[in-house]
């Protein structure tokens, strides 16, 4: 096969609040989909036309537009979630040649990875997020002029999935189910994350990998902890907890953010023995900080020596949002930027005595775009619009803004 072949498009669909369906959660066309569950069964969104080119797109040796963001990303760092999955779905991989035909049609509907996020229900409304995945984000999104005051419903939800409820859906593919990835929303606070750790801990499936982005806001659910859950799975357990900011800045940048608290639940589950590799949303209010936010995770104890020799962090660049991009600030600003990463960098390897290089350099890939006069108009923009309906100033918390947002 092609070296450009991903396992995903065989082995999993993501579906999304309101029932669209993605071939994967990484795609980079996010106005384009892989079916609607509204209109159309499992079986159909399978063998979409979509899918099915995608598929032989990857067998060609082509690279689909989709998945620009992980082959940009290899490009740059030798690194992707691409290449993450075909390592994981190896096997996989070696039945693809057989079970596809030329057309990109696959007969067997074979789930074997899952995110399935059946609702926006979310506790937080983050700047660089919306409405379609935060139910928090509605009473703002209403202000901005995103939706319409007629909008009863805060929380979208899919009530059930080929006509079956959405776990009695899951139980069909519970068998085969290799790895499982709960995302939001705030998956800790909707009701589907429980009924699936149920239905796998029923069927005694602790051979599965479950992953989690999670604002790690809660640790508990009604008279549930995920903790008694998660030490069923042990190191198979992998936590991705999102961490953009800390102190103040956290709660201006992720809105609903209680720092003292989500702070806790870190040094929490950085003691169980679970994997935990705090990830950061790299956006033009943050990049400047991502010593302070690393040296902070260090100190709680969430990054250590215990996770990947302290190099148990990443980074996720906003590119959904352009206006978040990093390429909003002005080149002499992005300098410094670098020079201060590449400070870091430094003193971090030698403290710790490892090589964090590699995982800075897609960073830098975004640093060394031009720069982006509209992205730039637009943050400002948009920024001024959300300081005034959330009675905020995003200058006064993080003041090394102040003179590009007011110029």
């Amino acid at each position: 096969m092609k070296n450009t072949v991903c396992s995903i498009p065989w082995v999993h669909l993501n579906i999304i609040p309101r029932g669209k369906v993605y071939p994967c959660c990484m795609t980079s066309e996010h106005k384009t989909y892989a079916g609607d569950l509204n209109t159309q069964t499992i079986e159909e969104i399978w063998n979409s036309d979509y899918m099915k080119s995608i598929r032989v797109q990857m067998l060609n040796g082509e690279e689909p537009n989709m998945c620009r963001r992980c082959f940009e990303s290899e490009h740059s760092s030798n690194f992707s979630t691409r290449i993450n999955h075909n390592r994981y779905f190896s096997e996989k991989l070696k039945e693809i040649p057989n079970i596809t035909s030329p057309d990109g049609h696959v007969e067997k509907v074979d789930l074997r990875y899952w995110d399935f996020r059946f609702s926006n229900l979310c506790n937080y409304k983050c700047r660089t997020c919306g409405p379609e995945f935060s139910s928090s984000w509605i009473p703002d999104a209403k202000e901005m002029g995103w939706v319409t005051y007629n909008e009863s419903k805060k929380v979208f939800s899919i009530e059930s999935v080929d006509e079956s409820r959405n776990v009695d859906f899951l139980k069909q593919y519970v068998d085969i189910v290799e790895k499982v990835y709960f995302a939001g929303g705030e998956p800790l606070l909707m009701d589907e994350h429980w009924q699936i750790l149920d239905m796998l801990d029923e069927k005694e499936r602790y051979d599965v990998i479950i992953t989690y982005n999670t604002n790690l806001s809660v640790l508990k659910y009604k008279n549930k902890n995920v903790i008694d859950y998660w030490k069923k799975w042990g190191k198979r357990v992998w936590l991705w907890p999102s961490i953009d900011e800390i102190d103040e800045r956290a709660e201006l940048i992720r809105s609903g953010t209680n720092w003292k608290n989500v702070e806790e639940n870190l040094k929490t589950v950085s003691q169980i023995g679970i994997h935990c590799k705090p990830g950061i949303t790299v956006s033009n209010m943050n990049v400047h900080r991502i010593p302070e936010i690393i040296w902070r995770l260090v100190d709680i104890g969430a990054v250590n020596e215990h996770d990947e020799n302290y190099q148990n962090f990443s980074f996720n660049v906003v590119e959904y949002n352009p206006q978040f991009h990093v390429s909003a600030l002005p080149d002499y600003t992005r300098e410094k930027i670098k020079e201060k990463l590449e400070k870091f960098i430094s003193d971090y390897n030698s403290k710790f005595n490892v090589d964090i290089k590699n995982k800075f350099l897609h960073l830098f890939w975004h640093l060394d775009k031009p720069f982006n006069e509209e992205n730039l108009i637009n943050f400002k923009r948009y920024t001024k619009k959300l300081d005034l309906i959330r009675n905020e100033s995003l200058v006064s918390v993080i003041p090394e803004l102040r003179d590009l947002i007011n110029a």
